[in-house]
């Protein structure tokens, strides 16, 4: 007796506290090699580990059923030596690492990079680029141009069986560009009288005789308003487009639920960009990781980015910075139209910080920040191996070096963290509360004491019920 009630008030002690209860999925990967995806708990068990014998790139997506999609470096590709995690290989790999789908999607005109998007009805939104060649930029206005440029393109993708899919959606910002350079050009226009539409001679290469022109590094979606958001670190810049279209009506600037096409319903972070404001208005530098806040959590409707902000003086260098995690709302009206004035910048003026802007932390590439259902904030800084949990104070509640997890040398992009009931057959589930708790430990007692066997209650699967299963739950629930 003696012992639950111990149990009982550690339990109500640890559920209660500021940490959000749950589990943490997340890839570990560097260059060409092997790589790990891992599910732990809040006290840094490893609730299941999935090895790939290619490299993992940016964030694994979690199912119900405990499987998981994720994107891998691709063992060729036709785009040069550029910056990034080049993708192209995607993957459906149950609980058990055995694979469910995968398929090949690139080729040499196209490639997946860093990000992918899965839909609530299991469609897959696929960042890319695309290439485009030097005498098909100079038609369209581009100067200062050495080679190819590879603009962004958005494939939505309907996963089929178990080796192909079905492209059923796709954006091109080719589509939707303007340049104030050559008037005899069809897109030719006053920059800043059109900021629905993309200026083809802002932002600098990676390299200059490659064509990696936005570095678009992440994607997200809002299944309320049907929309995606997209970041660019060149351009540092984020930008909201409508998914409501069909692909004809992508591709022009008329459709849609914004009846726009697929023209820019929103941008912001440096309205430069679109020949507005002035270095003092901008917002963003280097940015990753926007994702809007879910419904019903704290801030729900906002934006959170990780603005990488790298502030060393040398050139691609990104030795040294001052990041911080940023929430703001895109200002709406009733109709679902965001605001813009014909002489000012999209705004907010200002936002929200949500962590850091102290030097307290710094990550010069990848990284991101998602809101958890009680108002924390799980933060990932790739550069330094790093993920932890704020509170809306400001302090860290949870903590973790990604080393502390793994047994490889690598980085992760993105972490992620789901409620414990996010699982549909979560493991020490007995009492099916879509949870593991102390009911969990009640079944199973009731169990040893009736001399009963039940399959869910074998949690240690040793084929008996007996203290090694509570031991076990024990270590499940802390």
């Amino acid at each position: 007796m003696r012992f639950f009630i111990l149990l009982i008030f550690y339990f109500y002690s640890f559920s209660n506290c500021e940490v959000y209860n749950g589990l943490i999925l997340f890839s570990q990967s560097q260059g060409s090699a092997s790589s790990k995806t891992y599910l732990i708990n809040n006290l840094y068990n490893k609730v299941n580990v999935w090895e790939h014998e290619l490299s993992a790139i940016g964030i694994p997506h979690l199912n119900p059923d405990g499987s998981i999609i994720i994107q891998f470096k691709s063992t060729d590709h036709s785009f040069g030596n550029t910056r990034g995690p080049i993708g192209g290989n995607f993957k459906k790999i149950d609980w058990d690492g055995n694979t469910l789908w995968e398929y090949d999607f690139y080729n040499n005109s196209f490639h997946p990079h860093h990000d992918f998007e899965v839909l609530p009805n299991g469609n897959i939104l696929v960042l890319g680029w695309e290439k485009i060649a030097y005498s098909d930029a100079i038609n369209a206005g581009r100067v200062n141009i050495e080679n190819e440029i590879w603009p962004l393109v958005i494939y939505e993708i309907s996963p089929i069986g178990s080796n192909t899919a079905e492209i059923v959606w796709e954006w091109h910002i080719w589509d939707h560009l303007i340049q104030d350079i050559d008037s005899s050009l069809i897109n030719y226009g006053t920059i800043e009288d059109k900021p629905e539409l993309l200026d083809i001679n802002i932002g600098e290469f990676t390299n200059p005789n490659e064509g990696d022109w936005l570095h678009t590094n992440a994607i997200a979606y809002n299944e309320n308003i049907d929309q995606i958001v997209f970041s660019s670190k060149h351009l540092n810049e984020i930008f909201i487009i409508d998914h409501s279209t069909t692909t004809l009506e992508a591709s022009g600037h008329d459709g849609g639920n914004g009846n726009k096409g697929g023209d820019i319903l929103y941008r912001w972070g440096n309205p430069i960009n679109y020949g507005r404001g002035t270095s003092n208005d901008q917002k963003l530098s280097a940015q990753h990781g926007v994702h809007w806040v879910p419904d019903d959590f704290p801030g729900s409707g906002k934006l959170l980015i990780f603005n990488n902000n790298p502030i060393d003086t040398i050139p691609n260098s990104n030795e040294f910075g001052n990041s911080s995690v940023i929430e703001f709302e895109p200002p709406m009206d009733s109709q679902g139209n965001y605001f813009l004035n014909s002489d000012s910048v999209y705004g907010p003026d200002n936002y929200d910080l949500v962590f850091g802007g102290n030097d307290s932390f710094f990550s010069s590439f990848q990284s991101g920040a998602y809101r958890l259902p009680n108002g924390n904030t799980f933060i990932t800084v790739s550069e330094e191996k790093r993920l932890f949990e704020a509170d809306e104070d400001g302090e860290i509640v949870w903590e973790c070096s990604t080393e502390q997890v793994s047994e490889l040398i690598g980085y992760t992009a993105r972490a992620k963290k789901y409620s414990l009931s996010y699982i549909s057959d979560l493991e020490g589930d007995i009492y099916i509360d879509y949870a593991i708790n102390i009911y969990d430990l009640i079944k199973v007692s009731e169990l040893i004491m009736g001399n009963q066997f039940l399959d869910k209650g074998d949690v240690n699967g040793d084929g008996e019920i007996n203290n090694e299963d509570i031991f076990y739950l024990i270590n499940l629930i802390f």
